[in-house]
């Protein structure tokens, strides 16, 4: 992997990133911007909050320390509950059977049960990104944490007390579940060196997976000691578990105002070489450096976004997504065991189906070489795996077969392959896409051109035939593309007539409130499911009915047009679902649905179905999880105007909601997005043009932002003519417009 000077940053403490981005023409710099309660608060009815953490971190670090509270939400927090301590490991915006939440540290004054959480009110909680700090006010104990790149260091502040105890609990994970299978832990006398860790499981990846752990402490302690189940064994030093709760503890005695420090640093591959990361990423025991360096890592960062004439309150929500967007998948790369340490390993994707539609499409844009580590990091994987098969959860550094609809993996490849991303071996990453297309489809879609609802498949137990099957034929889609351009003209005929299976489960006889042809399940027999178009959730599609997953040909949209009845018809059916409120905005499958009117000359659609998906974004909240950054980088670019076809080189157009955002790009050129007049009345493009050209369609493509330039948007309170191929007309448009009640 190359070394870049953000990497080589991270890993020598106290030399810190002084990149050229500096935080251009803006007052506050970005890090201070960023605020963590985004996302991590407490739901509002029908509107889930994000479940993002609060703790500090590095970007794409492999560490991410965090508060763990009782009754948490997967991700081990939630706002309104006591915190119990805190993790080393979590994982962004996750939903499901949570993972990690390990190596627990928990500050307290006294200690009886020890198997059992140790829950505290909080005070003063102030999550920034690059540290956290809050009043436990059970014991009047102050916390304060700054991140490592493997790695955080504490700083407790107790009151005065010969009774001060240090605990860290090596056995659980978020909930306070048992998730040790059989490890250790030990206490070395001479340097007061803590380790420990083992096999470990109940992970959203079943597998069981090793890690492990070395903190220290920086005061004498007056006794030590180690737990098991529900005892203390003071003096012991070395202790195994298996299943069961495991820990060591340490007595201190405090004086008020004089803190007490705890580093720790975690590793999947052995307590070697978590000592190794603890020696040289805190070598000291100063939590300012540390700080320092992430906030000087963040400020480059997130410097490559600058905001000109947006509100306040439009800078603390941008800045936080854009951090949000920047915390996983995490770079493991030489920290894994098993892997070949001189090549990039991601880790932590949750899943891809998540991540490929608008993830990895941004970070195409400002962070071109973590697309590059990621897709070489695919390439180590296929030649790592007997089976060759690189699966769409990559978590704890395991393979999961847990897809959700078809081969992502294929589409984050073929998307950074559109986009030029620089640094690829795409021969060798064709032969991913060649495998899957051969292998990883199920046997019946391959065979006979659909996902049968009665099929036996090995792909997931997530499989669902409707979503599966038009999954899987844009997977097809995408990798004719792919093999055109590498010159392999028999692979590329063969896909592109395979992609066109997503016909083969519409249901021409299904019908609903005056539309026909609706996507329904099939089975091998050929016979299609009964389903009502409102139905399938779960049946025929993973997470969305036949009203969703009927728009989501993504390949052959006039195709689809075509299937719907042409394009007044398809118009008509588009509308009447969004205004019935068919489609769920807050989830993956109706991510791209709004933008299918500017294929029909309707961008004024757009424009104002996409400020409806901007309203679900409330105050501190997320329309739904997160899903490692998803809804955060929807969230920039539903702000920017432009909204990624990902898998194609295409972003199609709505327009802006700040007046000027500009992108440092990965190519160092800088792109411009102005947006004139825009406010939260102004949603409608009136004009647009490119580096001074005035656009005939309602699309850019991703070399026009790498080359750098300015896109302008003139913005109105009004639907206007703008690429409507001569077929605007204000009475429709208002007619269209109408809400729902009107009707």
């Amino acid at each position: 992997m190359k070394i870049t000077p953000l990497i080589l940053s991270i890993l020598v403490i106290g030399l810190p990133y002084t990149g050229k981005c500096q935080s251009l023409n803006q007052s506050i710099s970005p890090e201070e911007l960023v605020d963590p309660t985004i996302a991590s608060q407490i739901e509002l009815p029908d509107i889930s909050h994000g479940s993002d953490e609060p703790g500090p971190c590095l970007p794409h670090a492999s560490a991410y320390p965090s508060p763990e509270t009782l009754n948490p939400r997967p991700n081990g927090y939630k706002q309104t509950e006591p915190i119990v301590g805190f993790a080393q490991l979590h994982a962004l915006g996750t939903g499901g059977n949570p993972s990690y939440g390990h190596f627990l540290i928990t500050p307290r004054i006294g200690v009886s049960e020890i198997n059992k959480e140790y829950p505290s009110q909080k005070a003063n909680e102030r999550p920034r990104a690059y540290r956290y700090d809050v009043d436990l006010t059970r014991d009047n104990i102050h916390v304060e944490v700054a991140p490592g790149y493997h790695s955080a260091i504490y700083r407790f502040t107790f009151p005065s007390s010969d009774n001060a105890i240090l605990t860290l609990n090596t056995a659980r994970k978020v909930g306070g579940d048992i998730a040790l299978e059989d490890g250790y832990v030990d206490i070395d006398p001479k340097t007061g060196l803590i380790t420990g860790g083992g096999k470990y499981y109940k992970n959203y990846n079943p597998q069981s997976f090793h890690l492990y752990f070395a903190a220290q402490i920086s005061e004498t302690p007056r006794d030590s000691g180690t737990w098991i189940n529900d005892r203390i064994n003071y003096g012991i030093l070395h202790s195994t578990a298996k299943k069961q709760s495991l820990g060591a503890l340490v007595r201190l005695s405090t004086k008020a105002n004089e803190p007490v420090y705890m580093k720790i640093a975690v590793s999947f591959t052995s307590v070697e070489k978590a000592k190794y990361w603890l020696q040289n990423e805190i070598p000291g025991w100063d939590i300012t450096a540390l700080e320092n360096n992430a906030k000087n890592q963040w400020r480059e960062v997130l410097s490559r976004i600058e905001l000109q004439g947006a509100s306040p309150e439009q800078k603390r929500k941008i800045y936080t997504a854009f951090w949000h967007t920047m915390i996983q998948p995490h770079n493991r790369t030489g920290d894994v065991e098993g892997f070949d340490p001189k090549m990039p390993l991601w880790d932590d994707h949750y899943t891809l189906w998540d991540t490929w539609q608008t993830l990895f499409p941004f970070i195409s844009i400002v962070d071109t070489e973590t697309v590059t580590s990621n897709i070489n990091a695919f390439i180590h994987r296929y030649n790592h795996n007997a089976s060759k098969y690189v699966a769409e959860a990559f978590i704890d550094a395991h393979e999961f077969k847990i897809g959700q609809g078809g081969n992502e993996t294929d589409n984050v490849i073929a998307d950074a392959f559109a986009r030029q991303i620089p640094g690829v071996d795409w021969n060798k990453a064709y032969e991913i896409l060649k495998h899957d297309a051969q292998t990883a489809r199920s046997d019946w879609y391959r065979t006979h051109g659909w996902v049968a609802s009665d099929e036996k498949t090995d792909y997931s137990h997530r499989m669902k035939s409707g979503s599966g099957t038009l999954a899987f034929a844009y997977n097809d889609f995408l990798t004719a593309q792919v093999a055109k351009a590498l010159g392999h003209i028999d692979d590329y005929t063969t896909y592109l007539a395979r992609s066109h299976n997503w016909i083969n489960v519409f249901d021409p006889s299904a019908s609903g409130e005056g539309f026909s042809n609706f996507v329904r399940g099939r089975t091998k027999a050929g016979i299609f499911s009964n389903i009502k178009p409102i139905q399938g959730y779960n049946t025929d599609f993973y997470e969305g009915t036949s009203w969703e997953f009927s728009f989501s040909v993504l390949g052959d949209t006039p195709g689809l047009i075509q299937a719907m009845g042409g394009k007044d018809l398809f118009i008509t059916r588009l509308l009447y679902a969004l205004k019935h409120n068919y489609i769920d905005f807050t989830n993956e499958p109706s991510f791209r649905i709004p933008w299918l009117f500017n294929a029909v000359n309707r961008p004024y659609l757009t424009s104002y179905w996409a400020n409806q998906f901007l309203q679900k974004y409330p105050g501190n909240y997320l329309p739904g999880d997160d899903d490692s950054g998803a809804m955060s980088s929807l969230y920039i670019f539903l702000n920017s105007g432009i909204f990624p076809l990902a898998g194609q080189d295409i972003y199609y157009l709505h327009g802006g909601r700040v007046p000027k955002i500009t992108f440092h790009t990965g190519t160092g050129k800088i792109f411009t997005i102005i947006s004139k007049n825009a406010s939260e009345e102004n949603i409608y493009i009136q004009e647009a043009s490119l580096n001074g050209k005035t656009l005939s369609e309602p699309l850019i493509h991703h070399q026009d932002i790498m080359q750098g330039g300015t896109l302008t948007f003139i913005m109105g309170p009004k639907p206007s003519q703008w690429c409507t191929n001569g077929e605007f007309s204000a009475r429709e448009a208002a007619e269209q417009l109408k809400p729902l009640s009107s009707l």
